[in-house]
């Protein structure tokens, strides 16, 4: 195996492990503010940003994230890994954008915003799976000859 392999099967893993921690920083940040509000409080954009810091700050890192992995996946080699990498690219890309403009028109990308996160989670999920299994070494399936 490979040494890009080998980083490869770990950074996808770790950029996995980060998709969750990223959810459970979206619940935080939520239900922190929506804590906020009780008593008679109000929410300013100081204290938005202290309770989604920690979301906008990881979503940012895991975008670096996926273009370390998509580099990696050239090192790597495999059809697979450089779509697949490619693929979450893409995802984050327009996770970023339905994050800026969620507010604009918050039941259509803001609503997109959490349901692209969890097809970035399946996409990375299937994708360590994988790796771990050895099934992205496995040669593709040739064409079977055409019958005379």
């Amino acid at each position: 195996m490979s040494v890009f392999r080998t980083l490869y099967k770990f950074w996808v893993s770790i950029l996995t492990a980060a998709v969750v921690v990223q959810i459970f920083a979206a619940g935080y940040g939520a239900f922190d503010t929506a804590d906020k509000t009780t008593g008679g409080g109000s929410v300013n954009e100081d204290s938005f940003e202290d309770s989604f810091g920690l979301h906008i700050g990881l979503g940012y890192l895991i975008f670096l994230g996926t273009i370390v992995l998509l580099l990696l996946s050239f090192g790597a080699r495999g059809k697979q890994r450089i779509l697949r990498s490619a693929a979450a690219v893409v995802l984050l890309i327009v996770q970023i954008l339905l994050a800026w403009t969620g507010s604009a028109v918050p039941y259509v990308f803001g609503g997109l915003h959490p349901i692209n996160a969890f097809i970035i989670l399946g996409l990375l999920g299937s994708t360590t799976y994988m790796e771990w299994k050895g099934r992205m070494d496995r040669a593709e399936p040739a064409m079977a000859a055409p019958a005379a």
